[in-house]
């Protein structure tokens, strides 16, 4: 349940509970990493209000009255909770703090009138460690604010790339924030293709999505997918936007080799042996950090190749759930679906008109996006709040997993189709962050905090 906040300055060191909550002996209450002590009573009014006097939320820094969640442990009330979005790229710019993407996280971060709660945007430059604060921003009405709040309840992770994941500073400090601060930190890294295809491939239920995957692009293992299949892909196992992907073909008599050049152009070129395409390869990528996938025969719209990017969060019962769907079609010529090599976003409805082939599909899409999400997440040694699956389905109507996304991109949401989608996406995000807290302030020990 969701309860008004209201900040007094007539109470002194007290806070009013509604009726509904009991005070129990209760001594103090807590808001982000701050304990404030101090009398707690219960409401003998109707009010579901939580009425906290003026210097308990100078002292606990709470920045203004909001709806919030309220988490009763045998000590202290809990009000939040307070949901840190951690990321980089800030600027000096009051209106657009982390620049093109300041958008999207206004979106993200006005959802906390829905779910509850107060939740901001902060980077390293922000972390005063000394008091055990952060300088935040936070999305009001009045757009953009800055303000003091103690360290976060819950962290979600939305580092923009995975250098700057990688980056000794970024690593440090989010362990000693999980470690020494006992605070849940999800999404915490980008997904590497061939450690997600490793963890699926044992997994019973995943192994009927995947398609066949190797992480040594040898001249043998070239010569083998071309002999078992229609072709193969080759690319880098860490990366994104479908960069520096290879599209493989074993013709007649030579073998195909297409891709995207620095400007962006499709080329192919033909060699006489996989002996002369794998040194082509070697001399082009580093073949030690790719992958080689099988290629998929794709149903097409139009004559092109179409696959699926399926979203899903989990939400505030900490359960998965499909969050968006729709098609991908790809751009002439292209030999990926992504919006940067001319690719377009359909909805369903738009290019399955028959209702029956629509529902079908969806139904093995959602069945194939859920499954796969437990099944990384059984996996996973860290919390996972949300994926991006890109799906093919097969003129069968099989469905195969060629990526997941620990961090999915937010380009498809420009199709007016998906508006509601993109809220969702929004919004399940910090919905799951109020589920990691009460879990991390109830039952502590669950994340071995």
């Amino acid at each position: 349940m969701i309860y008004p906040l209201v900040i007094d300055d007539n109470e002194s060191n007290t806070v009013i509970l509604p009726s509904s909550l009991k005070a129990d002996g209760r001594t103090a209450v807590a808001f982000g990493s701050f304990l404030a002590p101090c009398t707690i009573i219960s409401s003998s009014g109707p009010s579901d209000s939580i009425i906290v006097a003026g210097d308990v939320a100078q002292r606990l820094l709470i920045p203004f009255a909001a709806k919030v969640h309220v988490f009763l442990t045998d000590e202290a009330v809990h009000i939040g909770p307070l949901v840190g979005v951690f990321t980089a790229g800030f600027t000096k710019s009051p209106h657009r703090p982390v620049g093109g993407r300041s958008f999207f996280f206004a979106k993200l971060l006005a959802q906390e009138k829905q779910v509850g709660g107060f939740a901001f945007l902060f980077g390293l430059p922000h972390i005063d460690w000394e008091h055990g604060t952060v300088n935040g921003y936070f999305y009001t009405e009045r757009g953009w604010e800055r303000h003091t709040v103690p360290l976060p309840t819950v962290i979600y992770n939305r580092l923009p790339n995975r250098r700057i994941e990688n980056d000794d500073m970024f690593q440090t400090v989010t362990k000693t924030l999980q470690t020494a601060y006992g605070i849940p930190v999800f999404n915490g890294r980008f997904f590497n293709k061939w450690e997600v295809y490793r963890r699926l491939a044992v997994h019973r239920d995943a192994r009927p999505y995947l398609p066949e995957t190797s992480a040594y692009v040898t001249r043998q293992t070239i010569e083998q997918f071309l002999n078992r299949y229609t072709g193969a892909y080759v690319k880098p196992a860490d990366g994104s936007l479908g960069r520096g992907i290879y599209h493989l073909v074993k013709k007649k008599d030579a073998y195909e080799c297409r891709f995207r050049n620095e400007h962006g152009e499709t080329k192919t070129t033909l060699f006489p042996t996989a002996m002369a395409l794998w040194h082509h390869l070697l001399a082009h990528a580093p073949l030690h950090r790719y992958v080689i996938q099988q290629a998929v025969p794709l149903i097409t719209i139009n004559g092109r190749p179409t696959d699926f990017r399926v979203h899903t969060n989990k939400n505030e019962n900490g359960q998965w759930q499909v969050s968006a769907v729709a098609a991908k079609i790809a751009g002439r010529q292209s030999i990926t679906t992504h919006m940067n090599s001319g690719g377009m976003v359909k909805t369903l409805e738009e290019i399955f008109p028959n209702t029956a082939k629509r529902e079908t599909v969806l139904a093995r899409l959602r069945d194939a996006a859920l499954t796969l999400s437990r099944c990384l997440d059984e996996t996973s040694d860290t919390l996972i709040g949300e994926i991006g699956f890109d799906f093919g389905v097969d003129e069968q109507g099989n469905i195969w997993m060629f990526e997941a996304n620990s961090k999915p991109g937010r380009s498809i949401f420009k199709h007016p189709g998906l508006k509601e989608a993109d809220e969702r996406t929004a919004l399940l995000p910090l919905a799951y962050a109020v589920h990691l807290s009460k879990t991390a302030i109830i039952d502590p020990e669950a994340f071995g905090l």
